[in-house]
Order: C-alpha cells, then structure tokens, then sequence
C-alpha cells in the first residue's frame, strides 16, 4: 500500500456550507489547554476531494471554543488550529464535547459522538502502523549499510508481509465501520492503483450499505474519475537509467510556476532526489539530505527534489519544515509524475546521484551512504588535480 491519499483532504478551502433541518443541528464544545488564542475553523472534508467551511470562532484564553453546524447526514469534519494542527470528527448531530492539550493535540478526548470515537481509535491504529514502518525502514537502512545481503532479504520480505497485513486491516475496517465518514475515509487512504480490485468492490457495496447519501455519490464519482486517469493516455515508457547511462531530463514547475529543467544543473553534481510530503521514510530521510546539501553546496554539489504529492499546500508545508532549500518541482500527479514513470520509481524515498556531466553514477544513496559517496568524490577530486 501506498499512502499518498492520506492527505486528500488537505486541499483549498472552496465556500460555505449549506445549513438544513434543527433535527441535525450539532455542537462541538471545545477545550485545548494551553491553546494560544486562534480562530479555530471547523471544515466539512467531502469524499470527492471539496473542503467547505462550516464555521469558526475566535477561542477564549483558556482554551475554549464552541462551534455549530448542521448535517443533514454523518460527515467527516476537521478542527483546523494554527501550526497546522487539526483534529478529524465523524458527525452526525448532537453536542460534541472534545478536550486535549495544545502540546499533544493528537491525543484528544471525545464524547457525545461515537462515529468520532471509533474514528479516534482507527488514527491511533494507523499512526502506531506508520511508526512500526519507520522504525523498519531505519533497520532496512542499517542492513543495506552494512551489506548484509541474507538479514536485508529477511527483513525485506518482512516489511512486504507487514504493508500487507496493514493493507488488509485497513481494507477490513472500511468494509465493516457502520459509520459511512469513516469508511470512506480509510478508503481514501488506498492507493487506486495497487488496490483497485478492493476499492471497486467497495464503491458497489457503498450504496447498499449507505444508499442515497451525498458521501456514497462523492465518492463513486471520485472512483471513476480516478478511474478514467488510470486508462488515460499511453504512458511514458522508463528511459535507461542504469548507472553510467546519462540521466533522462526532467522539466517541472516549482512551487511558485517556474519551470526548471534537472538539465539546468549540468556541470555539478546533482542528487535527484524522489519524495512525497506523506511518505514517512522520505520526510526521515530529509535531514540527511539536508546534511550532506549543507557540506557539500560549495563543492559544486546541488539536489534536484522532486515530489510525489498531489496537494500543493502540503507540499509546500513539508518543504518549509524540513528547510529543503534546494531546487523543488512537481507535476502533481503523485506516482503518475512523468518524473517517476521516466525514472520507473516504484517507492520512496529514492534517489539518483548525476555527475557534472550529466551521468548517472550511483542509487539509492541513504544516511551517511550520501556524505560517504560525495567524500570519495571530493577526495578523488583533489587527488586528480594534484
């Protein structure tokens, strides 16, 4: 599994949502300690990828808040604080009443909403999982490092066994949760691609599990235009990008519009660097990058990132944390950027180290690996011109 829709619901804010019936008026009553004071906005996240603002109120100084709505069936909804902290409910109607504390906001309390907590426990679940996965990575990492080929094909084979049973604990809850928000939202967190045959299966069980609701029509129309975009056009065939071959160009905007070709580069030596702001291993790896970019930018060394999101706004929000100041570009298009196809990434974090000529010369460099390569380099650099 892939977690690149995990975020789906990061995206821009698109208007006001309609108000219905007192029968499903609901109350959230709110008490973060130590919160400093904010406007804190409550958003409806649909399943077809449209966030609406619902409300929002300026909180007291000792961290309290009420807001109001009104659903005319179970939505999925999101606290949204400053820090880019949020907090996920599942609702119906009713008064909400929810208390945390700003330093450990994930770990809320909840009441007056099952749906929200039963949505609670499935993200402790979940976080629990993507730690389980880092730490597994790290060990990966070490074994790699280390050339340990019979322990890394081991713990290889038991990382595959865990991303499949993950897979499957997240495809069994949204099968049986009776709260359709939360279905749809651990739906949403399959990748189309890989578990398109579970995820066609539940489109059509949807309806007879949930019949009539906006969230049932949201999400069949999300499922086929993904759909549509896996059979879109012919795709771009993987170049030869075995080391020693000349990498392949790459042409994307960044951030801001500006389109930079990798080509630009030419004449140092450039880490193309493949990541995503979901991708937990990637955003561990990012300080090592950030390492060796630091040590090396004045030794004719630069990295070229290209990311793997489909949301701008997290992409731009992990590239500020992380304080990657090199050059950043992305088509959007998650695992379908021309970049990937061209490179046939099929995981990240991943990288490609190119000389100043425009060659590929190693891949996969991770930790210290990096620094070590780049030190050889600078030695046998030194050495050539002696």
């Amino acid at each position: 599994m892939k977690s690149k829709h995990l975020l789906f619901f990061l995206i821009a804010v698109t208007g006001l949502a309609a108000c219905s019936s007192s029968s499903s008026k609901f109350n959230i009553i709110g008490e973060i300690e130590g919160m400093p004071v904010q406007t804190v906005i409550l958003e409806q996240l649909g399943a077809n990828d449209i966030v609406a603002i619902v409300d929002s109120v300026h909180s007291k100084k000792d961290g309290r808040f009420e807001l109001s709505g009104a659903a005319p069936e179970p939505g999925l909804y999101r606290l949204h604080f400053d820090d880019n902290k949020f907090i996920l409910l599942s609702i119906d109607k009713g008064n909400i009443k929810l208390n945390s504390e700003w330093n450990a906001i994930e770990n809320y309390t909840v009441s007056g909403s099952a749906a929200s907590e039963h949505l609670k426990q499935f993200l402790r679940f979940f976080r629990e999982k993507v730690r389980d996965f880092n730490t597994m990575n790290i060990v990966l990492d070490t074994l790699r490092a280390r050339g340990n080929d019979s322990l890394l094909a081991l713990a290889q084979k038991n990382y595959q066994e865990m991303n499949q049973d993950f897979t499957q604990q997240i495809e069994n809850y949204a099968d049986t949760t009776p709260y359709q928000p939360n279905a749809i939202f651990a739906a949403r967190i399959l990748n189309p691609k890989s578990e398109g045959v579970f995820l066609s299966a539940f489109t059509q069980s949807l309806g007879r599990r949930f019949p009539g609701t906006k969230m049932t029509r949201e999400f069949n129309e999300y499922f086929s235009k993904v759909n549509l975009l896996n059979q879109g056009p012919a795709p771009v065939k993987p170049q030869y990008v075995e080391t020693g071959a000349m990498a392949p160009e790459i042409n994307l905007p960044t951030p801001d519009g500006t389109v930079v070709a990798l080509s630009s580069l030419r004449g140092k030596y450039v880490l193309l660097d493949f990541w995503a702001s979901w991708c937990g291993p990637c955003r561990a790896e990012n300080p090592s990058v950030v390492a060796a970019f630091k040590k090396y930018k004045d030794e004719n060394f630069t990295v070229y990132g290209v990311s793997l999101d489909h949301d701008k706004d997290n992409w731009q929000q992990a590239i500020d944390e992380d304080g990657l100041t090199w050059t950043q570009v992305s088509d959007l298009k998650g695992w379908s950027s021309v970049a990937a196809v061209t490179y046939s990434i099929k995981s990240i974090p991943a990288n490609v180290l190119i000389d100043p000529s425009g060659k590929i010369i190693a891949h996969n460099l991770r930790g210290v690996q990096l620094e070590d390569m780049m030190d050889r380099i600078m030695m046998d650099t030194v050495v050539a011109t002696q």
